[in-house]
């Protein structure tokens, strides 16, 4: 344990070192690829932080000293623009820093959205620049995009529907939509959850009515596991559509878009979560009732490391999708794993001999065996270390790493028991008497049902001084220790009398 944590010590440093390794410094504004240079504009005008939101135009055609104060106007004329175009979706934009190569014959620009005006589309587009030498290149709305906005702003009409609200459900804002617009998107969405669960409940009725195969409770169980990311999916379509007819604000769409992109990545993860829950089960109900009790911890364990690992994988996702930077926090996850496994060699050593006690399964919960020169029944195979109940009544707590090194000798598996006991007589013995005697515990032996015998279970073993050593070998057709005590009792007495019948003393 001491060499690993010193081990550790020492690759620490060289990580961390690893980890600061200088890399490219990113854009202040976040404008280093076009979904986080759109984000970024979007939420400085959600802010109303129109001057910060201006960053993000290429103003260089405008002159110099007109630049503040007509960088803020044309922020909030885009911001309009891109709130009338119910088809924009920031999610569309790429995440790579080179953009997406596929939509322009230009590398250095990108597709935004596409405005009818005055029927006639024109594109807003992004613009790779390098706004001074020495610093990386940034995406900025590209100048003609600027000089079209104030000419699409004045096509820009207000929603009909406002005319036949209060003043008020269209003054109130909140991220620039109004107070209507989230009123029938929160009633819409409700209806939406009450009408699936009907759906839900309906379906469910009716895969337990069709076909035999699905009568079973476990086949309904594995359907419903996949049928849940699919009513979700269904959903998220509809609430799309409904969205696209209310037309909300770009920057509630882009949060709303998040919003819906972590319930489906969710409902996904959930989905993953009850079929390993499901199969695990599975292979649970499927092992016998010593082997299932065995590997509860080990299937516990594998359940629960899968299903973190799964929701893990999906937080990582949805923070990737959302613009995070992922990569320093996985740098982080996989230092600090090494450092973990490094430090907890011992443990996880112990763990991996369990499994192998478990799979080999040499010896199983509540048989008796001997383990190295431990003599009792094994009460628990845990992640750790093995129980053993002694003889003496105590428990015995074994690591499994040891354990598993042991030659373990499992006495329920036996299809039969040794009887193999030596008596001493004297020496003095006739040589008839010893061959009578032989002879009849032959017979005894014979004549017993519960008794196998070998070609020669009574024979001469040894000569001493003042004693004859004769042993038997036979076997006891039981393996049942308490019936083979009975068994040992009866011929115990059968020799007596053999001795007796003799006229031999033991020495």
């Amino acid at each position: 344990m001491d060499s690993a944590m010193r081990l550790c010590l020492l690759l620490l440093p060289a990580l961390s070192l690893a980890a600061q390794t200088p890399a490219a410094k990113p854009d202040a504004l976040g404008r280093d690829n076009p979904r986080s240079a759109v984000s970024g504009f979007l939420e400085a005008c959600g802010a109303r932080d129109y001057a910060k939101a201006s960053q993000y135009l290429d103003l260089r055609t405008i002159p110099q000293k007109q630049r503040a104060s007509r960088g803020i106007e044309l922020a909030r004329q885009l911001e309009t623009v891109l709130n009338s175009d119910s088809q924009f979706s920031v999610f569309r934009l790429s995440r790579d820093p080179q953009g997406d190569l596929s939509d322009d014959s230009d590398p250095d620009r990108d597709h935004v959205a596409t405005i009818t005006a005055n029927g006639k589309p024109v594109t807003l587009d992004l613009e790779r620049l390098t706004l001074s030498s020495g610093t990386p290149p940034v995406w900025l709305f590209s100048s003609d995009t600027v000089l079209n906005v104030p000419i699409l702003a004045q096509t820009v009409a207000p929603s009909p529907v406002a005319r036949y609200l209060p003043a008020f459900l269209s003054t109130v804002l909140f991220l620039e939509n109004p107070l209507w617009k989230w009123i029938a998107l929160i009633a819409g969405t409700l209806l939406l959850i009450a009408v699936s669960r009907q759906f839900d409940r309906l379906l469910t009725a009716m895969i337990r009515l069709v076909g035999g195969w699905v009568h079973a409770a476990n086949h309904v169980a594995w359907i419903e596991a996949l049928l849940g990311p699919v009513r979700v999916m269904a959903c998220l379509l509809v609430f799309r559509l409904g969205l696209e007819i209310l037309g909300p604000s770009a920057i509630s769409r882009m949060y709303i878009g998040r919003v819906a992109q972590a319930v489906f990545v969710w409902s996904v993860a959930w989905c993953l979560m009850r079929l390993v829950e499901l199969s695990l089960n599975r292979v649970e109900l499927r092992m016998d009732t010593a082997r299932r009790f065995a590997s509860r911890s080990v299937l516990h364990l594998g359940r629960r490391t899968l299903k973190t690992a799964i929701a893990i994988l999906a937080v990582l996702l949805v923070l990737s999708n959302w613009g995070y930077d992922t990569t320093t926090l996985v740098a982080g996850l996989g230092v600090g794993g090494i450092a973990i496994a490094l430090a907890a060699q011992q443990t996880i050593a112990n763990f991996f001999g369990g499994i192998s006690v478990i799979a080999d399964r040499p010896i199983g919960i509540g048989e008796f065996g001997r383990f190295g020169d431990l003599f009792g029944t094994v009460e628990d195979i845990g992640l750790r270390s093995t129980r053993v109940r002694t003889l003496n009544r105590t428990v015995v707590s074994v690591p499994n790493t040891t354990f598993a090194g042991y030659n373990l000798e499992n006495y329920a598996l036996r299809d039969k028991i040794l009887f193999n006991p030596t008596i001493q007589i004297k020496r003095a013995s006739p040589e008839d008497r010893v061959r009578g005697l032989i002879e009849s515990l032959r017979e005894s032996l014979a004549a017993h049902r519960e008794v196998e015998s070998v070609p020669t279970p009574v024979r001469i073993t040894g000569l001493a001084g003042g004693a004859m050593s004769i042993e038997i070998f036979c076997w006891v057709l039981t393996a049942d220790i308490d019936r083979f005590y009975t068994i040992q009792g009866d011929l115990y007495l059968a020799m007596n009398r053999a001795l007796d019948a003799a006229a031999i003393e033991l020495a």
